[in-house]
């Protein structure tokens, strides 16, 4: 059994900004309404339709280990960029569950073109705005948080892979819950901020919703099994409802 809810380790980083929603309220990005009430799967349906997606074996777990190679845990070596990893994550899974053709993608140039290149935090949906824009691209345009390791094409190999339809949570925590549910139950990967954590993950599986809530991420600290199997990070309670969340819907196709 993986741990649950673990504190982080020593030597690992996280970097999440709690986001403002005084500055940043639900649904301040035009490319990210909040999510509508009705996408949101009602609560006394949730264990049926978990049930039924454990039966089929159709989540995203189920994704991530027939597509291991190229879903495999990314790794934020030591940097304060969760922030960008857990969305960058989450456009991998879209794309993955659109017929895409895999192609592991650079949270360093999306951290680093925001950042300009300073370690900093920050949180999913900042990221996502940039994403929704400018895209990310292949971790061989990209493949470490430096400026010279910029490739001159990167950016052009960018706009191959934006995200075109995203939903926004909400900064009250029980909605958050139920959009963060209704996306696994939907099969779409959930960008998961933890203020409790100071970290942002991808979600990756919902695991129970009764009698308790059980959910694992996809972590940024590579595909090691010393805080969760395979790289993930299983949360619980009121530890896994999270303080933010986008769900990202569609990705634009390309084949490269």
């Amino acid at each position: 059994m993986p741990p649950v809810n673990p504190p982080v380790p020593p030597g690992k980083k996280t970097g999440l900004i709690p986001r403002n929603y005084k500055s940043h309220p639900p649904g301040y990005l035009s490319c990210c309404p909040t999510a509508p009430d009705d996408w949101i799967i009602p609560e006394d349906e949730w264990q049926d339709r978990l049930d039924a997606q454990l039966a089929a074996k159709i989540s995203l777990w189920d994704l991530r280990e027939a597509n291991y190679d190229s879903l495999k845990s990314l790794d934020q070596n030591g940097f304060g960029l969760c922030w960008a990893f857990s969305t960058t994550k989450a456009v991998m899974y879209t794309r993955a569950l659109m017929g895409e053709p895999p192609v592991t993608l650079s949270a360093w140039y999306v951290a680093g073109i925001i950042n300009g290149w300073r370690d900093e935090g920050g949180w999913g949906a900042a990221s996502l705005e940039f994403i929704t824009k400018t895209g990310v691209p292949a971790m061989d345009k990209c493949p470490k948080y430096n400026r010279s390791a910029v490739a001159a094409d990167a950016e052009q190999n960018a706009a191959l892979h934006k995200v075109t339809e995203w939903y926004d949570g909400s900064e009250d925590r029980d909605k958050n819950r139920a959009i963060m549910v209704s996306a696994f139950l939907l099969g779409l990967p959930p960008v998961l901020d933890y203020n409790w954590l100071s970290h942002s993950m991808c979600g990756c599986r919902l695991v129970s919703v009764k009698p308790n809530l059980v959910i694992d991420t996809d972590n940024s600290w590579g595909d090691v099994d010393q805080y969760g199997a395979k790289g993930t990070y299983r949360l619980t309670g009121s530890h896994a409802i999270p303080d933010g969340v986008v769900v990202p819907r569609v990705s634009l196709p390309s084949t490269v």
